[in-house]
């Protein structure tokens, strides 16, 4: 299961991913009668086009269309199918089944503030009844359906018949109040927004369907509300068939919760007795004293002979509260200012970001909120002192799906950050998680005189350095070349020189 303005998590049980962390609302779209009066041919590209299969963003960001064959193979991809590539009956059908009207390719639209909530218990409050189901029924089914995350996380879930509440649940028809209006019968069935202030956290029903408790015919209130509130506490769609957060709507009698939605929610809450589970990280070897979030302590190298002037390259080297910390394997060097006598270290990335892989790619500190953002691979994690966020997937900040790493992350102002990858770069808004306008550009076309490969990129006093194996190329104020060196001699220092030509 995988887990973000305000795009629209709707129902129709849908997904995007494997879990992650939060990202938009959902909304459930059902062909419905329209596509009687249409031909395969002509629904298929609708399909194509509405769910994001025609169009994406190359490698150069400029939008490209795709081939019907390719879009096709995709679309079978992202369902489960025989990719054919051909409009075969089985990718009919399932066209035509009920599902989520959440494009399943498409540039994302994030939401401001954090992707879970912060506070226990959650509150909610039903604002009104669709006459479909008596208040009783109602109230049992929204009961029923926060149970569902309840019986398997830590929080509580309190209903408040007065004032604000965390979720505010109502039905409504067409335009009912928020940007994203319903379509009428056996079309969008509900949406719900991720944690946060205002409208996120609130969930819609659409109430020109017909509720029940699920039997017959009809919508299970129970079943849409238990995705709609899966949304709501910050998970986005799975692409496991028999998830509760699957795209596509079907009744279940005897309902339990997957595994998969389990997994999901517990990463983002934690289990129902225990702390949040996290990604196995290498054994702990010593605390760092010169971390404020770690107790003082005298650290104590795992091996007394790992000395980082042995190292040839590093996974990632970033400013961290203007200290230079130097990554690999699992491990972290740093290198205070001032400090004449080398290094610190090893100290095990474990004790203090637990939930990240031994191997990250790339890492950055956001300067005025302090909150450290780290990727690896095409996920990224997002961490407030002791406390994360995902890992969630990069496409989430507006990368395109062919970017498979962030190679350099460098904070600029105005809560702005360069993210790199390959001879191109992109900068995104921190605080909108949204990517600027007109990018990516080509980093040669900017940084004249630096490497096309590339493997990270830093800031440090002011300088951005672009590194390639044990060299960097630093960069000044005006984007220009100003100092070609070694990263272990000028950086950390090391003083042997002729052990950099190993």
């Amino acid at each position: 299961m995988r887990s973000t303005a305000i795009a629209l998590l709707v129902l129709g049980m849908c997904t995007m991913e494997t879990w992650s962390l939060p990202v938009r609302s959902v909304s459930v779209t059902f062909p419905g009668d329209v596509i009687k009066t249409m031909t395969d041919v002509e629904m298929a590209d609708k399909y194509l086009k509405r769910f994001g299969y025609m169009e994406t963003l190359q490698r150069s960001g400029f939008q490209s269309i795709v081939s019907t064959s390719k879009a096709l193979k995709t679309m079978q991809r992202q369902m489960g199918l025989e990719e054919t590539g051909m409009l075969d009956k089985t990718t009919l059908d399932t066209m035509k089944r009920p599902r989520c009207g959440v494009p399943d390719i498409r540039s994302y639209k994030t939401f401001d503030g954090d992707l879970k909530w912060d506070h226990n218990p959650i509150t909610y409050r039903i604002l009104n009844y669709s006459p479909d189901m008596g208040a009783s029924l109602t109230d049992d089914a929204f009961a029923r359906a926060f149970k569902v995350w309840g019986d398997v996380v830590p929080l509580n879930f309190t209903r408040q018949y007065e004032g604000n509440a965390d979720i505010m649940i109502s039905f409504g028809k067409a335009n009912h109040g928020d940007p994203y209006p319903f379509d009428g019968k056996d079309g969008l069935l509900a949406h719900a927004y991720p944690p946060g202030e205002g409208i996120q956290g609130d969930a819609h029903f659409d109430d020109d369907e017909f509720w029940t408790l699920g039997k017959g015919t009809g919508y299970s209130l129970f079943l849409v509300a238990a995705h709609e509130f899966g949304h709501a506490l910050g998970l986005d769609h799975s692409s496991v068939r028999d998830a509760l957060m699957y795209p596509m709507y079907s009744f279940i009698e005897n309902f339990s919760l997957h595994a998969d939605d389990i997994e999901g929610i517990q990463y983002l809450y934690g289990s129902k007795t225990g702390p949040s589970p996290n990604p196995p990280g290498p054994t702990p070897v010593t605390t760092d004293p010169t971390e404020p979030d770690t107790p003082s302590t005298t650290p104590t190298p795992v091996d007394p002979g790992s000395d980082v002037c042995q190292l040839t390259t590093f996974d990632t080297i970033t400013e961290i509260g203007n200290v230079l910390h130097f990554f690999k394997d699992g491990y972290y060097w740093n290198m205070p200012n001032g400090n004449k006598a080398g290094a610190k270290g090893p100290f095990a990335m474990s004790e203090r970001w637990p939930a990240l892989p031994a191997k990250i790619d790339s890492a950055f500190e956001d300067m005025e909120t302090k909150k450290m953002y780290f990727f690896a691979g095409t996920r990224f994690w997002v961490y407030t002192g002791k406390n994360v966020l995902g890992p969630r997937s990069i496409e989430k900040l507006g990368l395109p799906s062919s970017v498979e790493m962030v190679e350099g992350s460098v904070q600029r102002k105005n809560s702005k950050v360069l993210l790199f990858n390959g001879e191109n770069y992109w900068k995104l808004d921190v605080k909108t998680l949204k990517m600027d306008k007109g990018y990516p550009r080509t980093t040669d076309s900017v940084f004249a005189g630096v490497p096309i490969d590339i493997h990270d990129v830093f800031q440090h006093k002011g300088h951005l350095y672009f590194c390639h194996d044990r060299f960097y190329w630093r960069v000044n104020s005006r984007h220009q070349v100003n100092r070609v060196g070694y990263i272990k001699y000028d950086l950390l220092p090391c003083s042997d020189v002729s052990g950099l030509q190993n």
